[in-house]
């Protein structure tokens, strides 16, 4: 017997896009050999339900209808993708109650974009009192609270909103979506400190810092919220306890002098899921080199021929990198922040990232989780694992480096004998 059907359940207003996607998935889907169904809701409406109006009673109606199509073509194995508005939270919660296994994607716009494309002229009928109970205009549309994915179609081509779900549907059912929310927050984020550096200039670069703090934090913490409702949140304007079965350890903005710099491309934004004692997911966006590192698709390139590199500070390039470079006969290599010191590791400009001098937690759980994925070598300077969570939010040290270079940098590490390790004097 045929494993059951996957039901993607698009939902969202009128004209956000919804069939556009649903159509090109679907195609996808077939060329890769899946068996695959579109349900959508006008064609739906057109054949079985031309007796149901648009009020709650009817609308609940139709929802029930198509989830019995679902049903019934998802249990010999064809994938179904329903594009239907299905403004109501309760009727598509029984849906995903009924349906398994089933995804539930938010398909979202500005309603004045919406109204500004509305190729149907609905929008404009409805504004103009003409229909009435159309959904957004005069009628409610419950959002998801729980959504599998979020598409924000403004943002999104159709092209790639079917990336993103392709990736949804390859994902283990356990933490798929968290992989993919880490990388979705990290290049939102990073895109909204483009956009302000590039509306604000450089001529006050300390107020520009702080304004990229401040909107980048903002945009997180409300998006974590959205998407996680009831899992904690740490970063360096909210720090909290650690405590939490799922804590989101943030940095809107790690690199903050660079930020404020022209021609800087060093900084990035952090966004890591720790979880049952270690790092679940996590994700770290360089805006200005339009790099994306998850946990999802994480790999390390090889370690180029040549000398040694390690990533250092450019402004204070600490002790014990100076004292490890005269031991392994190393170059040090300047850059800003941590995560993009990690990353550097990761992309094979560098070949270790060394700090004794302490850091937040968020300074590196990002960066550390996507180089665990790939199969760096990540550790405290004794080589124990490092450990996040924790009430105080201080990380005294951490190394990383390709695991075939961890015994003789953790040897070296040794030799050198640094003593002021872990004072939080430190810099990345």
């Amino acid at each position: 017997m045929n494993a059951p059907g996957t039901v993607i359940w698009l939902t969202g207003l009128s004209g956000v896009g919804k069939s556009t996607i649903a159509r090109l998935l679907a195609a996808e889907l077939d060329r890769q050999g899946v068996p695959t169904e579109v349900l959508d809701g006008d064609e739906v409406r057109a054949a079985l339900s031309t007796e149901l109006g648009f009020a709650k009673r009817d609308r609940d109606t139709q929802v029930r209808r198509v989830g019995y199509l679902a049903g019934l073509l998802a249990r010999h194995g064809v994938t179904v993708v329903v594009a239907l508005i299905s403004p109501y939270r309760e009727a598509r919660d029984a849906m995903r109650a009924r349906l398994a296994p089933f995804l539930e994607v938010h398909v979202r716009a500005p309603l004045e974009d919406l109204i500004d494309r509305d190729p149907k002229g609905l929008y404009r009928r409805a504004l103009a009192g003409e229909i009435s109970g159309f959904t957004g205009i005069s009628d409610p549309y419950e959002a998801p609270l729980h959504p599998d994915l979020v598409i924000d179609t403004d943002r999104c081509t159709p092209d790639a909103a079917v990336a993103r779900l392709l990736a949804l549907l390859r994902a283990p059912a356990d933490t798929d979506s968290d992989h993919i929310l880490a990388g979705d927050l990290a290049a939102a984020a990073g895109r909204r400190l483009l956009d302000l550096r590039a509306e604000h200039g450089f001529a006050a670069p300390d107020e520009l810092r702080a304004a990229g703090d401040v909107l980048a934090h903002r945009f997180l913490a409300d998006r974590v919220a959205e998407h996680r409702p009831g899992d904690a949140l740490r970063s360096e304007e909210a720090p909290g306890d650690g405590t939490g079965a799922r804590l989101w350890i943030v940095d809107p903005l790690d690199g903050t002098r660079e930020f404020g710099e022209p021609d800087r491309v060093d900084w990035a934004v952090h966004v890591a899921l720790w979880r049952e004692g270690r790092l679940a997911a996590g994700a770290v966006a360089v805006p200005g080199r339009d790099l994306l590192l998850t946990t999802r698709d994480a790999v390390a390139r090889p370690r180029e021929p040549g000398r040694f590199r390690i990533a250092v500070s450019r402004t204070r390039p600490p002790a014990l990198a100076g004292a490890l470079a005269g031991e392994l006969d190393a170059d040090l290599v300047p850059m800003g922040s941590a995560g993009v010191k990690i990353v550097s590791v990761l992309l094979g400009e560098t070949d270790l990232y060394v700090h004794g001098g302490g850091q937040h937690e968020w300074d590196s759980a990002a960066p550390v989780a996507v180089a665990l994925a790939a199969g760096l070598h990540a550790s405290r300077l004794d080589g124990t694992p490092l450990v996040y969570g924790r009430p105080d939010a201080w990380l005294p040290d951490l190394l990383v480096c390709r695991p075939d270079d961890a015994d003789r940098v953790l040897a070296a590490v040794r030799a050198v004998s640094v003593t002021h390790t872990g004072t939080r004097e430190g810099r990345a």
